[in-house]
């Protein structure tokens, strides 16, 4: 259970609102406080940005910068998991992923650490293809039990969003605003943002979808 925001534009623009947004959903937003820890991770024209910090994420002060696509991620940890540093999202491997996770799924085998985000992730990182991403993820929903699998995903430059939750429709849906470049958050951040459809991705590249699929 855990809150998220990505955004994907054309031109570096500064992640200070996006920040402020994390740190409201996490105090005082749905199922609040999410205090077990946050993370960021964002690409400039020139650089990787990736911090980890087990503090909650209303106690912090960011680093104000500026980039083009990234992904933030407060946590609040399933009440089987650890609460550690091995846990905070998000996680990244060596082919230029980086991935959070919204949700909790049950019994799934862990992958090198005590967490269900990152077997997850491992067990959908490598795909030929975006309906092949889909299949992967479509054979977790099916295979373990879970309240949330939403995710987001950089993946080089692109954004993928995926949206999809066997229960609690008002907690796990995701909201977008694709009018003047693209985000996406757990919880609006103005009127301007819809709703996602569950069992859904986005491809996301340069603010614009340029691929969605229906599970």
């Amino acid at each position: 259970m855990c809150r998220m925001i990505g955004f994907s534009f054309e031109k570096e623009r500064s992640v200070d609102v996006f920040f402020e947004h994390l740190q409201l959903m996490a105090q005082s937003g749905k199922g609040a406080p999410h205090n077990h820890g946050w993370g960021v991770y964002a690409l400039k024209d020139s650089a990787v940005v990736y911090y980890r910090s087990p503090k909650p994420v209303y106690e912090e002060q960011i680093v104000t910068f500026s980039a083009k696509v990234g992904i933030f991620h407060a946590r609040k940890a399933s009440e089987h998991l650890p609460i550690t540093f091995l846990q905070l999202h998000p996680f990244i491997d060596n082919r230029g992923k980086a991935f959070c996770h919204n949700g909790t799924i049950y019994d799934i085998n862990y992958s090198s650490i005590d967490s269900d985000t990152y077997s997850y992730f491992v067990k959908v990182k490598d795909f030929s293809t975006y309906e092949d991403l889909a299949l992967k993820v479509a054979k977790v929903a099916e295979e373990y039990r879970h309240t949330g699998m939403n995710f987001l995903m950089i993946n080089d430059d692109e954004l993928i969003v995926y949206c999809g939750y066997s229960d609690n429709k008002d907690y796990y849906t995701l909201w977008y605003n694709d009018k003047d470049g693209f985000v996406v958050s757990s919880e609006p951040m103005n009127e301007s943002f819809k709703p996602m459809d569950n069992r859904t991705i986005f491809v996301v590249k340069k603010a614009k979808i340029e691929k969605t699929l229906k599970m």
